[in-house]
């Protein structure tokens, strides 16, 4: 028997409020801290920065591989936590974890030569874990549909991060002789990143009794069902991703400075459809499984006003560039607001396929998703190796406009032949 209309929507309401607020405050601080790190290292210092965060998060994602996405479909389907199952999960994170310290130690060795980034890319190797441990426990809180709990975990990460970055930023901006500005400012986010996920799992261990199990039946069903799903997200963030280790190669720090500042407004209005998803993914897994009739209609709600969000942003960012540029920057960094229209424009197609992809997750269509993103890299390498070396930035942000576009017309299809397959069945 499924949940009522009226009570999924108060408790999708209500996880809403909680995402959005914690989102907000996590969001607004983050990108407090990143505007004060930007004006303080400048375009060159920060595009290092920026490089070893994105390889570091792009990496860190042989740690995960669609555990996290499973864990909350699994247990918004069973409803409650299974200690079992979430000890096997831990054993599996534990050996994926292996994996990730070994990519990122081929990393450094890559840049053998550059001291410090060997540094910087060591730091930014412990904030991505821990923040890819705190992801898993958030969506623990999301798969028993209590986003109360990930509000709260989400914003002490945020609130240490801010605070031990801010003080790291403040003792270098009177005394900048006392260190290498990047890397200080990360051992000090590293630190918080630490502290940060420790809080949250503290949070997981009220709930259930948190271990670690390896088990082989887990490493089957992983190898199955999970994937998939994660050679998607792989995929997935390497077409987003890959352009800032090729700007830099092809153009070095300073163009990789001003891409990423444009790029970090995108990813901080990203807020929009993760706070949608969060609330409605779980609910959506559960309805695809027991009322497709009321996950069709769930979709539409989702996807018109993921739709009509991104064009009001979009908009925004085309008509005043400059302005968000010098603003959030400063003057240095002026040469950035030339990507936002650009990237203006990608808007709508990533709040929808934002909640196009989850679909597919939902819809248990993952291997579809697994080629689909597999053969998007194609396309965005592509793109990107034709259009960086002459038009740097511009033409990554074209690149990933294009991108998108291919993502929706793959993806969509398939969504809407899913859903209403089996809701004409089921009104028949």
């Amino acid at each position: 028997m499924t949940e009522s209309g009226s009570k999924l929507g108060q408790r999708i309401r209500r996880n809403i409020a909680w995402k959005t607020a914690a989102t907000a405050i996590e969001k607004l601080l983050r990108l407090g801290l990143i505007v004060v790190a930007a004006r303080l290292m400048g375009p060159d210092r920060w595009g290092q920065y920026t490089y070893a965060l994105t390889i570091a998060f792009l990496a860190v994602q042989l740690s995960d591989l669609g555990l996290s996405l499973f864990v909350s479909r699994e247990l918004a389907r069973e409803q409650r936590i299974d200690a079992d199952f979430l000890a096997e999960v831990l054993g599996l994170k534990v050996s994926l974890a292996v994996l990730y310290g070994v990519a990122m130690l081929g990393v450094a060795l890559w840049h053998h030569a550059e001291t410090n980034l060997i540094i910087t890319l060591g730091l930014c190797a412990v904030i991505a874990m821990n923040q890819s441990l705190l992801e898993l426990a958030s969506h623990v809180f999301r798969g028993i549909q209590d986003l109360s709990l990930e509000a709260k975990a989400t914003t002490v990460m945020a609130i240490c991060q801010v605070s031990l970055g801010g003080l790291a930023l403040a003792t270098l901006w009177w005394a900048p002789e006392l260190g290498d500005a990047v890397i200080v400012y990360v051992a000090a986010l590293a630190l918080a990143g630490c502290l940060g996920s420790w809080l949250a799992w503290r949070q997981v261990q009220l709930l259930v009794e948190v271990r670690v199990r390896f088990s082989k039946a887990m490493a089957i069903r992983f190898q199955k069902e999970v994937l998939p799903l994660g050679i998607a997200i792989v995929a997935s963030l390497l077409y987003y991703k890959i352009d800032v280790p090729m700007i830099r190669a092809f153009h070095g720090d300073t163009q990789t400075g001003l891409y990423t500042a444009s790029y970090k407004i995108l990813e901080v209005l990203a807020i929009v459809p993760s706070i949608v998803m969060a609330a409605t993914f779980p609910a959506l897994s559960e309805r695809v499984t027991n009322a497709r009739s009321e996950a069709l209609r769930l979709h539409q709600i989702s996807l018109r006003w993921l739709a009509i969000a991104g064009v009001v942003v979009g908009a925004i960012l085309a008509i005043g560039p400059e302005w968000i540029v010098a603003i959030l920057y400063g003057d240095r960094f002026a040469m950035a607001a030339g990507l936002l229209p650009i990237l203006g424009l990608s808007v709508v197609l990533v709040f929808v396929n934002y909640l196009q992809t989850h679909m597919l997750v939902a819809l248990g269509l993952v291997r579809a998703q697994m080629w689909i993103s597999l053969s998007l890299i194609g396309v965005n390498v592509g793109l990107n190796w034709l259009w960086i070396p002459s038009h740097g930035g511009i033409g990554a942000a074209w690149a990933t406009l294009v991108t998108e576009l291919c993502l929706l017309l793959a993806v969509s299809p398939l969504v809407y032949k899913a859903l209403r397959h089996d809701h004409s069945e089921a009104t028949q």
